[in-house]
């Protein structure tokens, strides 16, 4: 297993696991110095010195992938420092002070930057990323991203933003962005699970003061649960594994609460919902559906999947993979992970997979931020018809041709409109079984129950209508009606026709079905010529047929409404 950090005593307030008080505090980063807007077209990492005297840098480091070591030289009160590749020094010299190091090289998506002094302590460091463009065009390169506050020395991914200066950035001078920043943001306890059955990870938001950590007192556990030592998993301050005295029993569930944690500003950890976890097993991973896709985002927005846990366990989805699938040749495509890090999923949770879960949520109601895990990069799917699919050791958990022949015919456009599945437990095959979210929802709901969801009821009829009344005006309100039937022996086929008061069929559904024990055909009021149906009384008949002859028809009367 791997070892603690723990680090906790030996800190000051707000700084990082290893860290001394920020004196020098990382101001700017360039890393995608290309196409240039104004700048030369090189990295650099800007720091300041904050503080009140001069600070010598003799023996100090970057490390940006590998440790880096400054040239000799002093900084004064509110001087900056260029630090950039030895052959770029030139380039920067007109804009203030440089140190040039040895093969300097940024990743434009963020990767770790630390500064080091001579006894190797990180005086500040931080995991900088690209999301901190947000949806800017910036992010395409030639602009750095700048620090807003170099007095707020609590790491807030909100204290950073793209330079506004037109050059595309301020090397050795005041940032274009400089404010007061105020965290106000808490904590937030996302997640828990379990690398083995002796200790629980604890997923945080963002990084926790390490004043605290190490006090068992300030973790509570369910079932029994006694914690031998709890510290930070790794340098980001973002995990905490307890050590149990006590091992977690398979097929339980336990919850888990915080107190007294909080981040570098104050704000006190909070969990406003229980935090759950336990040992996952993979004999129910096959459960995962596909529950919900955006493949035709708004201008500016993010495709995203929902997945479904419709099992009655606990799985694991770093045991799965997302790939293009080509539904004629069974060829996987852009096969990926869906996490590298244990991400549970109990009975009744939902996941969004995308890559700009901020962004996402921004668009529309959401979890956000439970249950988002932030891709590097989602399958790419076409705006207008393609195949995505869960994979589990090569094998298809969950595949969906998905079309926009399948979104409600009446809407102006379908741009940034998620297609959802009208229940979980529908075959996702079906085209029946989708729908166009309502715009009364937003358009989308990623990690929440989808906006035309429909319960197949339970009652002791073997066919029934919800409702008997259905208005199909996108509105939100019985926009489909259900046909259900219940108790279907294996090999059962189904089909249904709708018929007016004249006796005309108005809509066919001959896809002879294969039915589940318990399955349902919806209707969204488009008739067979591709319009909505007019007001009235009609009737479905339901075909029901099994393999050895037996047909039975069901007649059953409902209206179309038109609400005004």
């Amino acid at each position: 297993m791997k070892s603690f950090l723990f680090c906790a005593a030996l800190m000051m307030p707000g700084a990082l696991c290893g860290q001394v008080s920020p004196e020098i505090v990382i101001t700017e980063i360039f890393a995608d110095p290309s196409p240039p807007v104004g700048l030369p077209d090189a990295e650099f990492v800007e720091v300041m010195n904050r503080g009140t005297v001069p600070v010598n840098l003799s023996g100090w480091t970057i490390y940006e992938g590998s440790s880096r070591t400054f040239p000799a030289m002093t900084l004064l009160p509110g001087e900056f420092l260029i630090i950039c590749a030895n052959s770029d020094t030139a380039l920067f010299s007109p804009y203030g002070k440089v140190a040039g190091v040895s093969s300097f090289s940024l990743t434009n998506s963020g990767e770790k930057i630390a500064i080091r002094n001579s006894l190797g302590q990180a005086v500040d460091s931080l995991f900088y990323s690209d999301e901190w463009f947000g949806n800017s065009f910036k992010k395409d390169g030639g602009w750095s991203l700048e620090r807003i506050d170099a007095d707020f020395t609590c790491h807030d991914d909100d204290n950073w933003m793209p330079a506004v200066n037109l050059s595309g950035g301020t090397p050795g001078s005041l940032n274009s962005v400089a404010a007061t920043f105020t965290d106000l943001t808490p904590p937030v306890l996302w997640r828990a699970y379990c690398p083995d059955s002796l200790s629980v990870m604890l997923v945080f938001s963002e990084p926790v003061d390490p004043n605290g950590v190490g006090d068992v007192q300030n973790y509570s556990l369910s079932g029994g649960l006694q914690i031998q030592q709890p510290g930070f998993w790794d340098a980001s301050n973002t995990r905490i594994l307890l050590l149990l005295s006590t091992p977690v029993q398979p097929q339980q569930v336990y919850s888990v609460k915080v107190k007294n944690l909080t981040d570098c500003a104050g704000n006190e950890a909070i969990h406003p919902m229980p935090v759950l976890f336990g040992l996952p097993d993979l004999d129910d991973i096959r459960s995962v559906v596909i529950n919900e896709i955006l493949f035709d985002p708004f201008s500016g927005g993010y495709d995203f999947v929902e997945l479904f846990y419709n099992g009655n366990r606990i799985v694991d989805l770093s045991e799965l993979k997302i790939a293009s699938y080509d539904y004629t040749s069974g060829e996987m495509k852009s096969l990926q992970p869906l996490t590298e890090e244990s991400f549970l999923m109990l009975p009744g949770d939902y996941v969004v997979l995308t890559e700009q879960p901020g962004i996402v949520s921004l668009n529309y109601r959401s979890s956000y931020p439970y249950g988002f895990i932030a891709m590097n990069t989602l399958s790419s799917m076409n705006v207008d018809e393609g195949h995505v699919a869960i994979i589990h050791d090569s094998s298809v958990v969950d595949g969906f041709r998905y079309s926009d022949d399948l979104h409600f015919e009446l809407l102006n456009s379908t741009d940034g409109v998620s297609l959802e599945k009208i229940h979980p437990s529908r075959i996702s095959s079906d085209p029946t079984a989708w729908h166009s979210c309502s715009p009364s929802a937003g358009f989308a709901t990623p990690g929440l129950r989808n906006s035309v969801y429909s319960d197949t009821p339970g009652n002791h009829r073997e066919v029934s209508v919800q409702p008997e009344i259905f208005s199909p005006d996108n509105d939100g309100f019985d926009d489909l009606i259900t046909f259900s039937l219940s108790n279907n022996k294996p090999g059962t086929i189904g089909n249904i026709t709708f018929y007016n008061t004249s006796g005309q069929i108005i809509y066919t559904h001959r896809y002879n079905q294969l039915l589940a024990s318990a399955d349902a055909f919806t209707w969204n009021g488009i008739n067979d010529q591709g319009s909505i149906a007019t007001p009235g009384i009609y009737v479905a008949v339901l075909e029901v047929f099994t393999l050895d002859g037996k047909v039975d028809y069901y007649k059953m009367p409902f209206v179309l409404a038109r609400r005004e």
